[in-house]
């Protein structure tokens, strides 16, 4: 399954966001400006053309930010016509709300490289249409125009976060796909194999458990059998062997064209997830080489945590990007897993001088463990710190400007528990907060606005002294990072809806109102995406850390598979040390079947291969602890099958050791023979049929429930069950 691009969708988002934010608030301020100014005139045809021209943009859904920013500089050059004086460099206006939201929307959607002209052409925009206004002779000294910068800086670097989030969480999605493959290949494998095994195995085990209940066979057809018998067992030996880092490399090479030769010796033992990420790159590099290298050859060298592989093809400029990523490189997901497992990539080329793709990791290399959330939690945190630092600068640089204004040094303290607001903020995205202390200083922030602007006298309501309601904000998306963005949303709307009501109230005009309208317009928007964007941010983690939980279940089954077939191969060797000898021994004297020693090693080796490679083999705690008892009688020459009908429930140890200490006694003294029986019903009842003495039965029954053991001269039943 193919999971959609995260950085694509948020992408997506944002600049529908953007598209959004900026045409509603030229709506907003058009109709305001409109029912402020009444008459008519250039400047109203420009406030309904820019009306017009939102509500078109809105509808049609289209947005082309450099068509935007055609239309904001033309309504700023506009200003001569949308002012009545130079009054408008002092206090907000409706062309700061214009150019804040647009320097915030161009920030979000597009990368600094385009935004960052795109602001100063806003700016200069505006200065120059300042600049026709009479009276004002320095048109850079406009009110909060130097703040644009800042705004523009702030959508940046929110804009630099969410992207990297997602292409975090994008990462994370393709290691879940590798994983995912991984896993499947490798219990793909695991059961193909068995299956192999077993049908091989089961032949094998079919002519032994003939030879060993005294079948007599012809020498010759038994030689050929056994012979038969003998290459299907080796042969799927090999299939085992194939966890070996050079057999993989060989597989990959087999699926290219261009002739590929191996030298050097591949390290003995290879981490697996180190030896999957390296095959995997190695696959990519001769993929390449077919694809695009044109070569008479490829040469896979192995070494000591190296594979290196060079092919004599046309090579290439690795100054060329577009060929490096495209063509002959090694693909981002093949880079990153690399690194995952602390292994390295590297590629040498030039024009026609072939390609050397050169891969190394560290003898003792394992998988790192993976940092993808606490990346995004870095990201949240880092986005929480760059709130409370524009928090603090932007209460210090504006707040000072109220202590000129009546009532200092209440002005001041305000200032300073707006700065200590901000340190709680700090504390909160760091370690947390307590729920009263978070709502305490939340509830202080939204009663500050208002207060600050009772101090103020009526005609300072709409300049720059009127700082809090603006600045205050900032804490506000601080102390949110954290939590949900609508409790955010909230606080930031009863901060203003509270200081245009008191501003209201204490002037009585609209033209205070409208200033704080444009201030809102101009500010309030980027504060909000600051806390919406929070919102991207803690979805990321929250994503992040479901795929990360899947990845790791992913990879425990991988082990698993991968345990299997390597305990697969240990049981082999084992078994081998018996098998292969026997079957030899009947290939070249095939008239020794007769022999009972033969025949009792034929029963013996038909019965372990029935049971080694039978369903009893998967792993279980209670079959875990029958199995040294198993060996031991085995070791003793003893034929023990074993039989598990249905699923073993879990048990603890104690349970465990109830229910195996019958069966463990009598198979430490069976003489030439034992079948368990586990079956798995209501109730787990193990039965074991052995031939042994008499000592060995009085020691069963003295610690087996009364009737549970059942002798018939040398033969003894027993059962044990758990109820």
């Amino acid at each position: 399954m193919t999971e959609p691009s995260t950085l694509a969708a948020v992408q997506a988002r944002v600049d529908r966001i953007a598209s959004t934010m900026l045409w509603c608030v030229e709506i907003l301020v058009a109709m305001v400006h409109l029912a402020q100014r009444g008459g008519s005139g250039v400047g109203v045809a420009v406030d309904v053309a820019l009306l017009g021209w939102a509500v078109f943009g809105w509808r049609r859904g289209h947005w082309r930010p450099p068509r935007e920013l055609a239309v904001v500089g033309a309504y700023l050059l506009c200003t001569a016509w949308l002012v009545d004086g130079p009054e408008f460099t002092a206090v907000a206006s409706p062309m700061l709300a214009v150019a804040g939201t647009a320097v915030v929307s161009f920030g979000m959607s597009r990368s600094a490289r385009w935004s960052l002209p795109a602001t100063i052409a806003v700016m200069v925009a505006w200065a120059v249409g300042a600049s026709f206004v009479p009276g004002v002779e320095r048109p850079w000294t406009i009110f909060s125009l130097d703040f644009l910068l800042v705004e523009w800086a702030a959508a940046a670097a929110l804009r630099l976060l969410v992207a990297r989030a997602a292409s975090l969480t994008d990462d994370a999605f393709a290691e879940l796909a590798t994983a995912r493959i991984d896993t499947e290949v490798a219990e793909a494998r695991n059961h193909a194999e068995m299956e192999q095994w077993a049908t091989l195995h089961d032949t094998a085990a079919s002519t032994l458990a003939m030879l060993g209940q005294g079948a007599v066979i012809a020498p010759d057809q038994l030689s050929a059998q056994v012979r038969r018998d003998l290459r299907a067992v080796e042969h799927s030996a090999g299939l085992l062997s194939s966890s070996d880092l050079a057999d993989q490399l060989r597989e990959q090479a087999r699926w290219i064209t261009t002739p590929v030769r191996f030298v050097g010796r591949a390290p003995d033992a290879v981490d697996a997830d180190v030896r999957r990420a390296v095959v995997a790159a190695a696959g990519e590099a001769l993929t390449n080489v077919d694809r695009h290298a044109r070569a008479q050859r490829a040469t896979v060298e192995l070494g000591e945590g190296l594979v290196r592989v060079r092919d004599d093809g046309v090579g290439f400029d690795p100054d060329d990007a577009t060929l490096l990523d495209g063509r002959f490189g090694v693909r981002h997901s093949i880079r990153r897993r690399l690194a995952l497992v602390g292994a390295t990539v590297e590629i040498h080329s030039a024009p026609d001088a072939g390609t050397t793709v050169e891969i190394r990791w560290a003898r003792d290399a394992v998988v790192a463990a993976r940092g993808d959330v606490d990346h995004v939690r870095g990201l949240l945190r880092g986005l929480g710190y760059g709130l409370v630092l524009l928090a603090v600068l932007v209460t210090g640089l504006q707040g000072h400007n109220a202590f000129s204004a009546a009532h200092p040094v209440a002005q001041a303290a305000i200032v300073v528990v707006a700065i200590v607001a901000a340190l709680l903020a700090l504390v909160e995205i760091r370690v947390g907060l307590p729920g009263a202390v978070w709502w305490v200083t939340a509830v202080v922030l939204v009663a500050l606005g208002p207060m600050q602007e009772l101090l103020l006298d009526v005609g300072d309501l709409a300049t720059s002294r009127n700082w809090a309601v603006a600045a205050l904000g900032w804490q506000i998306a601080a102390l949110s990072v954290t939590r949900s963005s609508r409790r955010g949303f909230a606080l930031l709307g009863a901060l203003w809806v509270s200081g245009t009501v008191v501003a209201l109230a204490a002037s009585g005009t609209w033209a205070a109102v409208s200033s704080l309208l444009y201030t809102v317009v101009s500010v309030v928007v980027v504060q909000a995406v600051a806390i919406g964007f929070g919102d991207f941010l803690r979805h990321a983690v929250a994503r992040t850390e479901r795929i990360n939980a899947e990845i790791t279940d992913l990879r425990i089954r991988t082990e698993l598979a991968d345990a299997l077939r390597e305990d697969q191969r240990q049981r082999y060797g084992r078994l081998s040390t018996g098998l292969v000898p026997l079957l030899n021994q009947l290939i070249e004297n095939p008239d020794t079947a007769i022999d009972p020693r033969i025949r009792a090693s034929c029963l013996l080796e038909s019965v372990r291969l029935r049971r080694l490679f039978g369903a009893e083999s998967t792993s279980d705690p209670f079959l875990d602890d029958l199995a040294p008892a198993v060996a031991a009688a085995e070791a003793r020459g003893v034929a023990v099958s074993l039989h598990v009908l249905g699923r073993i429930p879990h048990l603890d140890p104690l349970e465990r050791t109830r229910v195996l200490t019958v069966p463990i006694i009598l198979l430490t003294g069976a003489r030439t023979r034992a079948k368990l029986v586990v079956t798995a019903g209501p109730s787990l009842t193990v039965s074991i049929t052995c031939d042994c003495d008499e000592r060995v039965r009085r020691a069963a029954e003295a610690v087996a429930p009364a009737g549970s053991v059942v002798c018939a001269d040398s033969l003894v039943w027993a059962t044990a069950a758990l109820s």
